[in-house]
């Protein structure tokens, strides 16, 4: 399930549906997510949910109220 996804997860992936999101980056950082994708041999769409998940869960940490998100299985 992509919602579970992470950088460690790319190299064993699985298709699942997904939802169009567009949204404006700095250049610099669409320039790191397509280093980043090359370098994983994984597509843009996985590495950014990867790292948005990563930043989730980092924020479920720190962020007092924030729900923390359901744990992998």
């Amino acid at each position: 399930m992509r919602s579970e996804l992470r950088i460690t997860d790319l190299k064993r992936r699985v298709p699942t549906t997904t939802r169009l999101i567009n949204m404006r980056i700095p250049a610099r950082i669409g320039a790191e997510i397509d280093r980043l994708a090359d370098k994983l041999g994984a597509s843009k769409t996985e590495v950014v949910i990867a790292l948005l998940n990563a930043g989730l869960d980092k924020a479920a940490t720190k962020v007092k109220g924030l729900p923390t998100r359901p744990k992998r299985r």
